[in-house]
């Protein structure tokens, strides 16, 4: 429960943990759709340890379309 003096309940009157997860979604809605999905799949990526061709069953996706994806989002290693 938040409490505050006026009609709006802002970011920091929130509790600590539901103020990250403000700040999180506030961030996430300045992202194109192309950086959301490049930050997807670098979790993904993450996730299995940079494997490919895990990651690409993971997302369901082909192998070269994920080897696509990675270079347009600049993550290509």
């Amino acid at each position: 429960m938040a409490m505050v003096d006026g009609d709006v309940i802002d970011t920091p009157d929130m509790p600590s943990n539901m103020r990250s997860a403000c700040i999180s979604n506030e961030a996430g809605l300045n992202r194109t759709l192309e950086q959301a999905e490049t930050e997807y799949i670098r979790n993904v990526l993450d996730s299995v340890s940079g494997n490919k061709t895990k990651a690409a069953k993971i997302l369901d996706i082909d192998r070269k379309t994920l080897r696509e994806k990675l270079k347009r989002g600049g993550l290509e290693t």
